[in-house]
């Protein structure tokens, strides 16, 4: 029996082995802990004190439940333990994460980050958040020390007071409220939830990542009533105006005036800086010696180049074989069995045209051999949504089987491609600007290799194109 509870070594419902205290809140304690069970390290949540605390760690729990996405720390589970003076102590098992939050980053960095940074990371958030509301849940704590930067990306944390959407606010104790920096106006007010609430927030993290403090750096409710009747501390004339705009609507008094997540998520995609573009893309390997010679594929300069086929006896035989030439030069070896960009063409008719090894020269011009029809296409094949999304899909697929993406990054592209309907063409450019995004921000933490990264931009602009009449 230990002395203190809840201590290192301590195991919860049989199954959970506490082994280190990372952090300790108000409301909760969280513990580094291992899921004996399936043998995984998970963090455990531990509500401090009183049934109101106890009742909160369940509805955390209910309402995160409902929530599957890359950019929120995913629940395990919710069990009770009992203390040794025999009380229950409810407790969450939740996704352990290493790297570290916002608040330490600023701290770190004893001031604002780069405005492209914070930019990034809003934008991250604003996804994660309106995943959430999709799901009809209102985080309605959104702050730096919620939002962790992790290797698999930015994840959303916390959801301890959160509520569903529309759900009566009857809290009249104050421990819902959150801290006092960070909270809107119509918390105070006793309102009900509403997405709203966590724009607000988003606004105040925003301010500080590119500010270094929050508009209202107070510690109580009565600093907060006091320094909101001076305003908040300008932002920087050197930020873009689109992002001061962006902070000042997400901050407005009136939640009716703020935008949603899904727009604060368009504004914030196109504010990210572009990654540095690549002088050059390696080449693909020559096949081994012994494969019959692939003929070079001449680059695609506006729309695709298309070849001269010759084809058999057979009018029909003809079709067919131009339907290969026009798959070849469209396909860069993302499909199942592709080898790669290739000619085709029939084995019965030489290629009269190529220079000779022997004196690299052109033989002069054979007249045509009435026994073969030649068919010239007069237009390109049109690439449909469809088939341009099914490449992207394909590339994705291709590069986390080669080792080129790492699974977790090629799963958070998989969730956002299965999103995109091909019949929606007003949101398509709006999803394949969030895709552009979300390819930089791997390629920069080291998700994916720029040789892969680059190829899924072609395609993601392939997709765009086949969107546009």
């Amino acid at each position: 029996m230990h002395d203190v509870w809840p201590d290192a070594g301590v195991l919860l419902a049989s199954r959970y082995r506490l082994i280190t205290l990372l952090e300790t809140g108000g409301m909760a304690q969280v513990w580094r802990a291992t899921d004996e069970l399936l043998d995984r390290p998970v963090a455990v949540k531990l509500p401090a004190g009183d049934t109101r605390a106890a009742h909160l760690a369940w509805r955390e729990a209910r309402l995160a439940a409902r929530l599957s996405h890359p950019g929120i720390a995913a629940v395990h589970d919710y069990r009770e333990a009992v203390r040794p003076d025999g009380s229950v102590a409810p407790f969450v098992v939740m996704e352990l994460l290493s790297g570290e939050t916002v608040a330490a980053r600023l701290c770190d960095a004893g001031g604002p980050m780069p405005w492209g940074e914070a930019v990034s990371i809003a934008a991250a958030v604003a996804e994660a958040l309106a995943a959430a509301h999709a799901a009809g849940v209102v985080h309605r704590d959104i702050k730096p020390g919620n939002v962790m930067l992790s290797p698999g990306g930015v994840k959303l944390l916390d959801f301890g007071i959160s509520a569903a959407a529309g759900e009566p606010d009857d809290d009249d104790t104050g421990v819902s409220f959150g801290t006092p920096a960070y909270a809107a106006p119509e918390r105070l007010d006793g309102k009900p939830a509403e997405p709203a609430t966590d724009l607000y927030g988003l606004g105040v993290l925003l301010f500080e990542m590119v500010n270094g403090e929050p508009p209202y750096d107070v510690n109580t409710w009565e600093e907060l009533a006091a320094a909101q009747a001076h305003g908040p501390t300008p932002l920087s004339e050197a930020l873009p105006a689109r992002l001061r705009e962006l902070i000042t609507r997400c901050l407005d008094d009136n939640p009716a005036r703020r935008p949603t997540a899904a727009q604060a998520r368009r504004i914030l995609t196109r504010l990210v800086p572009s990654a540095p573009a690549r002088l050059t893309i390696p080449l693909p390997k020559p096949p081994p010696t012994g494969h019959a010679k692939v003929l070079p594929v001449a680059p695609r300069t506006g729309n695709p180049v298309i070849r001269r086929a010759a084809v058999g006896v057979a009018l029909a035989v003809t079709a067919v074989a131009f339907v290969a030439v026009v798959n070849a030069v469209g396909d860069n070896g993302d499909g199942p069995g592709s080898a790669g960009p290739a000619t085709t063409t029939s084995p019965a008719v030489p290629d009269r045209t190529a220079p000779t090894e022997a004196t690299g020269t052109t033989p002069p011009p054979v007249p045509p051999d009435p026994a073969v029809t030649t068919v010239v296409p007069t237009t390109a094949a049109v690439l449909t949504v469809e088939a341009a999304l099914t490449r992207v899909q394909a590339t994705v697929e291709a590069g986390e089987e080669s080792g080129e993406i790492r699974p977790d990054v090629a799963l958070d592209l998989k969730n956002l491609l299965g999103l995109i309907d091909p019949d929606a063409d007003a949101a398509l450019n709006d999803q394949v600007d969030e895709l552009l995004r979300k390819v930089r921000q791997r390629q920069n933490e080291g998700g994916l290799t720029d040789t892969r990264a680059g190829l899924l931009r072609e395609r993601l602009n392939d997709l765009r194109s086949a969107s546009t009449p």
